[in-house]
């Protein structure tokens, strides 16, 4: 036997309560029915039933079909439209309500979270920064003081400079004279005779 599924009869109840609702002879007025007119009706309560057709289909109606076996009922009574309204309008503000809070919640912990990770990491920097100056220190109290090594020469006074005579030159050798040409100029260094 094959049994609708749970969306499927959902859908169904659905539409019986919202479907519009056979029209049904009216009697003439009177007082009485004139003030039971004035006042909303109790609206009616529906039938679905699940039917299985001879040739194994299973359908889901209020208006049984002849010569299909009813396996289920469900009676259902269609809901007042200003009472649906205000319900939808009030699940609407509960939702929106919701959502504000769950997005403040989301904000609040992210900004906890921006907190938490910027602690962290001043903590870490100020974690590596005393472990710097911790092996700054730790290298200055392990060294040895420094040394200044000045090497030992022995200090000798230096002689004076010593300062020589100029070389002399060789004389110069008198050259065969030669009598100037009348006119000429003699160059220079050279021995005239008057």
């Amino acid at each position: 036997m094959r049994v609708p599924s749970l969306p499927i009869v959902a859908g169904l109840m659905a539409l019986a309560l919202h479907a519009p609702a056979r029209a049904q002879p009216t009697p003439t007025a009177t007082p009485s029915s004139a003030a039971s007119v004035a006042a909303p009706a109790a609206p009616a309560a529906r039938e679905i039933v699940q039917q299985r057709l001879p040739d194994g289909r299973v359908i889901f109606t209020d208006r049984p079909q002849p010569g299909a076996k009813t396996e289920r009922r469900w009676t259902t009574t269609p809901e007042d439209p200003a009472e649906a309204d205000a319900r939808r309008a009030a699940a609407q503000r509960e939702s929106a309500a919701v959502s504000e809070r769950i997005g403040r919640q989301i904000e609040q912990q992210r900004e906890r979270d921006q907190e938490v990770e910027l602690a962290r990491a001043k903590a870490a920097q100020a974690e590596a920064e005393a472990e710097r100056e911790a092996a700054r220190a730790r290298a200055e109290a392990e060294a040895p003081p420094p040394m200044v090594v000045i090497p030992h020469r022995p200090v000798r006074p230096r002689p004076p400079p010593t300062v020589r005579p100029p070389e002399p030159r060789p004389p110069e050798r008198p050259g065969p004279k030669v009598p100037p040409r009348p006119g000429a100029t003699p160059p220079p260094g050279t021995l005239v005779d008057h």
